[in-house]
């Protein structure tokens, strides 16, 4: 008798992580999980940023990635120099956004690294190296805005 109530107590123990585990996991896949459209935010060193996230299908279901990536950063040069960088690129290959919302872009001296917090939010880290000049580990906050023209 004792061991038939000892396996309907685990049995119920591990339905009962099971199901948490799986609300838990559901909501923070949606969570960060985001909304295409243009996001920019500030950076730590009173530059920005901003990209665009867009969405499309394919057999694996939707698919989001970067679409453009911008960023003014004040670079240091080995002389003490200060120099302002403003890059843009339009990415053809790469950008994908995985589906836990994180993302790295990697081209010509520029790396961005980030994650989504929430549908409309991200957070992350950026570098930037012209000839000498660099900047590295520059924090960033981007929320989703209205500028630019929306995908339908």
């Amino acid at each position: 008798m004792s061991r038939s109530i000892s396996i309907r107590r685990t049995a119920l123990a591990a339905l009962l992580a099971c199901s948490l585990l799986a609300a838990m996991m559901s909501a923070s896949a949606s969570a960060a999980t985001p909304r295409q459209g243009y996001y920019s935010g500030p950076t730590s060193q009173a530059g920005s940023i901003d990209f665009k996230v867009f969405k499309y299908g394919s057999s694996k279901g939707p698919v989001r990635k970067l679409l453009k990536v911008g960023a003014t950063t004040q670079l240091t040069c080995p002389s003490g120099e200060l120099k302002e960088d403003n890059f843009l690129v339009y990415i053809i290959v790469g950008g994908k956004i995985d589906r836990l919302g994180k993302f790295k872009y990697s081209y010509k001296g520029f790396t961005l690294k980030g994650r989504f917090t929430s549908k409309t939010s991200a957070e992350g880290t950026l570098s930037r190296t012209v000839g000498d000049c660099t900047a590295e580990n520059v924090t960033w906050t981007a929320t989703r805005s209205t500028g630019g023209i929306p995908i339908s």
